[in-house]
């Protein structure tokens, strides 16, 4: 009896002991004919609205909801997501790397276990807004104005009816864009409520990796760190406005404050950014910075997009195509502070793809999260208010660069306490939406806009100028990760100015010239791609998990 016991452990045992090497194999073989399929819906899908996005036709249109139906069709496999549910449940799968595949494609899958008519539909309709945005054009009197043409009008003008006109124009994508969002939000709701979740916002956050209590806790940080800051600014802000425009201070609207979101710094009488840019050749200069890190771009901006053209999209982004090495840029370059902030932005991107270890697998070779990219590109567009980098990669007058450097400071100081207000408008109003996409969302709008950016709304409230904002159609629930890219860019940097460079100054350098800059980011950030998730990223690259106090000790420096 005694004997027969043993051997039924000894059984057990090795059962149990067998069971992660075959959980490995049947995950392995799932995943190789899942990639087999992949690689080329993916390549069709990103070649597609690379054509889209440039040429802004219908047949390119078509050509990308196509391309991403069927994607759809391709993750509504109910077999495979059971599947890949029953070995994440079993726990069996050892090895890091197949562990991280594992849990990629299952968030991957999971989104596609709602009715693929339903998911289909969304994609139509995603690609119709984004079609709206790629072909809008400003209209004022008789005048056709192109994104570039408002930017300069509202950066540029002291007339108060010009900019109002300007900024009205520009929100009018709104009104057309509305109507398409407000279906967007109840088909997307339904999707999450389809999967279990209580909307579309908490769906994001999940399939995201990111922990609801913790990033609201974070945000709540923010606020108390920047509100007295920023109303003080607002209030001096207020007053030299006010004279600019000769009104008085109650009459500034959101038209008088430079951008079509009160997003950026504006000019001031101390500081005019955009003079710097005037003569600028910005990918030379883009080529001549990255180049002087040890992270050459010249290959990238060679396949890129870089200037306006009809029916092309009036943004920026920066796309990997086939995650081996086809990587471009969108942009519409001006020679300005904004395109030069934006471009070298794109390329942080750029960068941080093209530098991912080539034994990376293809399921895992994209950036670990939208937070590190973002992160990393926010480092770099920050950079034209890095006085170093202005003698040294524009070659502009030492003694003009001295003479502005405290307002250079104090400008960067401002454009972050600004997006910190700015991120809380985003984040918030994206939560409300989805909890209760059937309330005035308009006038929830401009109550976030009035409680953190200080801005006093236009005559109506109840108008969709949240619509004109494309990152809330076509990117859903992703901006909180530019906030969080501002925290982990300031961490990143922190730690080379210290760890890597022994500086004293953690703010000054703009590490051109430091080659070994650009090599702890290739090694450290980029190299990896997705084998971590972010938060092991984060610490596995700067020594702890990502926080907000290294972006709290910049706004006070």
């Amino acid at each position: 009896m005694h004997s027969v016991s043993c051997l039924l452990l000894w059984l057990t045992a090795v059962t149990q002991a067998a069971q992660p090497a075959r959980d490995e194999h049947e995950f392995t073989q799932l995943r190789d004919a899942y990639v087999a399929r992949f690689r080329p819906a993916f390549l069709e899908s990103q070649a597609a609205w690379w054509e889209a996005s440039v040429t802004g036709t219908d047949a390119a249109f078509a050509r990308k909801t196509a391309a991403e139906k069927a994607l759809v069709d391709l993750h509504s496999d109910r077999a495979v997501f059971a599947q890949l549910k029953a070995l994440k449940e079993r726990g069996n799968i050892r090895d890091p790397q197949l562990r991280r595949e594992l849990d990629v494609l299952y968030r991957t899958f999971l989104p596609g276990q709602a009715d693929p008519a339903l998911q289909k539909r969304i994609v139509e309709l995603e690609a119709q807004v984004e079609q709206i945005f790629n072909t809008f054009r400003s209209r004022v009197g008789e005048r056709t104005l192109t994104e570039n043409d408002v930017r300069e009008i509202l950066a540029t003008s002291a007339d108060s009816a010009a900019v109002e006109a300007a900024w009205k124009a520009y929100m009018e994508v709104g009104a057309r864009a509305a109507p398409v969002l407000a279906e967007l939000v109840r088909l997307r709701n339904q999707m999450a409520r389809e999967l279990g979740f209580a909307d579309f916002f908490a769906l994001q956050l999940e399939l995201q990796e990111l922990d609801a209590a913790e990033l609201f806790r974070l945000y709540e940080e923010l606020d108390r760190l920047t509100r007295e800051p920023f109303a003080e600014w607002k209030r001096n802000l207020d007053r030299e406005r006010a004279t600019r425009f000769g009104i008085p201070e109650e009459e500034l609207r959101p038209w008088h404050f430079g951008d079509p979101f009160f997003q950026e710094v504006p000019p001031t009488a101390d500081l005019n950014l955009d003079a710097f840019f005037r003569d600028a050749d910005l990918t030379a200069l883009c080529r001549a910075y990255y180049a002087g890190i040890g992270l050459p771009v010249d290959d990238i901006l060679d396949r890129s997009d870089l200037f306006e053209k009809p029916g092309k999209c009036p943004h920026a982004f920066c796309v990997d195509l086939d995650r081996g090495g086809d990587i471009r840029v969108l942009a519409n370059l001006k020679p300005n502070a904004y395109w030069a902030d934006t471009l070298l932005h794109e390329l942080g991107h750029g960068v941080y793809d093209k530098y991912i270890r080539r034994d990376v697998p293809f399921l895992l070779h994209e950036a670990a999260h939208g937070i590190t990219t973002e992160g990393t590109a926010l480092l770099f567009g920050a950079l034209i208010r890095n006085e170093e980098w202005l003698a040294r990669v524009l070659h502009a007058d030492a003694e003009r660069v001295a003479r502005v450097g405290p307002a250079l400071r104090a400008s960067l100081r401002t454009e972050r306490l600004m997006f910190a207000r700015w991120a809380q408008v985003m984040l918030h109003f994206e939560k409300g939406m989805y909890a209760d996409p059937d309330q005035d969302l308009g006038r929830l709008w401009w109550e976030l806009k009035q409680r953190y950016q200080l801005l006093r709304p236009p005559e109506s409230v109840s108008r969709p100028d949240y619509a004109a904002k494309v990152h809330i159609l076509t990117h859903p629930v992703y901006y909180q990760n530019y906030m969080l890219g501002e925290c982990f860019a300031a961490q990143v940097r922190h730690h080379i100015a210290r760890k890597v460079l022994h500086l004293p100054d953690t703010q000054s350098t703009s590490f051109f010239g430091r080659p070994e800059a650009g090599q702890f980011l290739r090694e450290k950030v980029f190299g990896p791609g997705n084998l971590y998730s972010w938060n092991e990223l984060t610490k596995l690259a700067t020594g702890e998990p990502l926080t907000a106090r290294f972006f709290a000790e910049a706004l006070r420096e």
